[in-house]
């Protein structure tokens, strides 16, 4: 346990670190997302999908405090075997390498849409490369700690979007179940996804100093994240009428753009511009994740060699890939699928391993 000790958070940096993951580019346009599916009531599929993502949340970390101070590769090995665990590894590195690949894409195209329209998609990726490098190599600790940061620096960007509620209309939220219960429990497969970065804890959990508060931690962290989501739903709901949300893709966008100073025009384009760190605590949690899950499938402490080679090939990617709309709204559903499997199925099934590997051989002692 001691080889964690250079590294080691506290119970707020693991809080805010994990929550930090989630709320991310879903902001956006999650609402939107969710009102196509169940109209007004999404609302109660996002508290049911928070609550899926807490229990799974806490199968995690039951997992992990069975061997505290282990490597994710450690705890994977030890009940899989040498190669399949480190196939379950390889596994995890490329999901999160989906992630931070279909983040990064998001980000440039936001960014070049509503900022920087003539700005080439290579030099946003440049100017976005230098803190991901700073970051990453920084390790567990300065990762958390730029975290806290963004989750202070950022704290009043939701609780200006309550001003739009002053032209609000309340009635757009009656009658509750409109549509009877399916469309919210289909909606409930889709708003698990704004959740996703709780299976940070994952490669967190062996640096966590208070490890015993660990379980109390993540769901401080996805109810924050819950909190967030809910607050922009309902604004955006009691905002927009049905049939006009339906027409903003970016309907959190679309909520600043009424705020207005003597000094400033578009509002939009400040809040966008704060935004970036947001997006930023997103991508680049998973963009460590990675290089840290092929550091320890090669049992190497603190070796950046990993950080530059996948630095640079997302870069040459840059350069010579655009995707489109549609090839960016593949990779976040390809992202999302996989998340069903890696975050939300597999500690659910590697828990259930776990107990009846352990209960077969004490009963064979």
């Amino acid at each position: 346990m001691n080889r964690h000790r250079k590294n080691e958070i506290s119970l707020g940096q693991f809080i805010l670190t994990i929550s930090g993951v989630q709320v991310g580019f879903g902001l956006l346009t999650f609402p939107h997302e969710l009102e196509q599916v169940a109209g007004t009531d999404g609302w109660i599929s996002l508290l049911i999908g928070g609550f899926i993502t807490i229990l799974v949340s806490l199968c995690i970390i039951k997992i992990m405090e069975k061997h505290p101070g282990e490597y994710l590769i450690d705890v994977l090995t030890r009940y899989m075997g040498k190669w399949v665990g480190k196939a379950a590894m390889v596994i995890w590195i490329l999901y999160c390498l989906l992630g931070c690949m279909s983040l990064l894409f998001s980000f440039i195209y936001v960014i070049r849409l509503w900022i920087l329209p003539k700005t080439p998609s290579y030099a946003i990726m440049f100017l976005a490369a230098i803190p991901a490098l700073m970051l990453a190599r920084g390790g567990v600790r300065i990762i958390s700690r730029y975290a806290v940061f963004v989750f202070f620096f950022t704290i009043w960007m939701p609780l200006l979007l309550l001003i739009p509620l002053k032209d609000s209309q309340f009635l757009y939220l009656l009658p509750i179940l409109k549509e009877g219960w399916m469309p919210v429990l289909h909606a409930a497969k889709m708003s698990v996804l704004p959740f996703l970065g709780f299976e940070f804890a994952f490669i967190l959990y062996p640096y966590l100093k208070q490890k015993n508060s660990a379980a109390k931690g993540i769901v401080i962290a996805n109810i924050i994240t819950l909190v967030v989501y809910l607050q922009i739903t309902f604004v955006c709901f009691v905002y927009f009428s049905p049939d006009e949300i339906a027409q903003f893709v970016w309907p959190t966008l679309t909520l600043v753009k009424p705020i207005h100073f003597t000094f400033l025009e578009r509002f939009e384009i400040v809040f966008l511009s704060f935004f970036i760190f947001i997006f930023s605590d997103s991508v680049i949690p998973y963009f460590f994740s990675a290089t840290e899950g092929i550091n320890q499938l090669y049992k190497k402490e603190g070796w950046n060699f990993p950080i530059y080679i996948l630095l640079g090939l997302i870069f040459i990617v840059t350069i010579f890939f655009k995707p489109s709309v549609g090839q960016m709204a593949t990779w976040r559903e390809w992202w999302g699928m996989t998340g069903y499997f890696v975050c939300y199925a597999f500690p659910i099934v590697f828990l259930l391993y776990i107990t009846g590997y352990t209960y077969w051989q004490r009963r064979k002692t």
